[in-house]
């Protein structure tokens, strides 16, 4: 079995990102999952980016204004969280 330091250190990022996910608060509901799904198209993203060469900058910006819309979305239609947006 020969020992891949570069899937190691991969495996650790993604623990890494995944503890820091779960310390996220929860703003409003599905707020999470939107993270997590930015997390996703973002990884997705840069194992593209190292197979292909493609520039990812437009899609991790892509991710993290959908983030940002939801968030502004919910909380406008949401009269618990909307003094929180303030």
């Amino acid at each position: 079995m020969s020992f891949n330091k570069d899937k190691v250190n991969k495996n650790k990022m993604i623990q890494l990102i995944l503890n820091e996910y779960e310390s996220i608060e929860e703003k409003c509901e599905g707020y999470r999952k939107e993270i997590l799904d930015a997390i996703i198209e973002i990884l997705k993203a840069e194992k593209e980016h190292n197979v292909q060469r493609t520039t990812i900058q437009k899609q991790v910006d892509t991710a993290c204004h959908k983030v940002g819309d939801f968030l502004h979305r919910t909380r406008d239609t949401n009269p618990s969280t909307t003094e929180a947006a303030k």
